[in-house]
């Protein structure tokens, strides 16, 4: 793995998102294709085609206490929590979980811009989405971050129920502001988003502040299958921040991953994150 630059610290600090060059090597990547594979042999009760039967149908896995077995190791073994330790200047380190996507058949529409820190009870400086695609990728078909959008608005979360309404809020305008509609604001002026976005081999990742806006990576006839692990994690900058009083309107009920001890402003912790460093 990669060492962590002084510019790659600033640019995370800044801009809350960069691209790791060459972060993993052959073999390593190996290891993590492996974990996915792993997911796909043994999907968790959260597997769903999204937005089944359109033609923007994909795959999203969350996994499982048992998929934990066999990231775990990896984790260890690879060097994540050092590289984020010294991307952070945190001295812990802790994993949160994985996330799989896997499009396939040429024409599959852009995941819906989102900010991650809706979807889970917690707040700070030291998170960090590792999005890691196997595949070659030309930028256009590359996650899309926002720069500096992870120190501005938490917006409500987007309610992945239906790809033409891309604002659908995931728990009430009483609670968080309403998504932009991110896609409809560029189409009317490219630059009226400050947009983030590389062409990856495969080794390559971006690293992204989980509070980051992001959505993009499409498929289509010249780029025509993805399969892409994020990892997750966070460290010692992380507090509470308990969920708004409401069902979200989503396919799952995250109020399940609250952690009922802690109040709010906490340091968010909890004994079922593998703590890694």
């Amino acid at each position: 793995m990669i060492q962590v630059t002084e510019a790659m610290r600033q640019a995370f600090a800044s801009d809350g998102v960069i691209k790791a060059e060459g972060l993993l090597s052959t073999a390593e990547l190996a290891e993590c294709r492996r974990c996915l594979d792993f997911n796909l042999a043994n999907p968790g009760p959260t597997a769903l085609d999204i937005y089944k039967g359109t033609s923007d149908s994909h795959y999203n896995d969350l996994g499982t206490a048992k998929s934990l077995e066999v990231y775990g190791p990896m984790l260890k073994k690879l060097g994540f929590a050092d590289f984020l330790a010294d991307l952070w200047g945190s001295e812990h380190v802790w994993y949160f979980g994985e996330e799989i996507f896997i499009k396939n058949g040429g024409e599959v529409g852009r995941t819906l811009w989102h900010q991650d820190t809706p979807y889970f009870p917690a707040e700070g400086a030291h998170l960090a989405n590792i999005w890691i695609s196997f595949e070659a990728l030309p930028a256009r078909n590359a996650l899309e971050v926002v720069r500096i959008s992870h120190v501005g608005p938490m917006y409500d979360g987007a309610a992945f129920m239906d790809s033409k309404d891309p604002t659908r809020p995931l728990w009430g305008a009483e609670h968080f502001p309403r998504l932009p509609d991110i896609e409809a604001e560029r189409a009317e002026d490219p630059n009226s988003w400050d947009v983030l976005s590389w062409d990856l081999e495969p080794g390559d990742a971006v690293v992204l502040h989980s509070g980051a806006l992001h959505g993009g990576a499409p498929v289509d006839t010249a780029c025509p299958t993805r399969h892409t692990v994020v990892l997750r994690f966070f460290g010692d900058d992380l507090r509470y921040r308990p969920f708004p009083d409401a069902k979200p309107d989503y396919f799952m009920d995250l109020r399940a991953f609250d952690v009922g001890s802690l109040k709010a402003g906490d340091l968010y912790r909890g004994e079922h994150f593998l703590q890694l460093r």
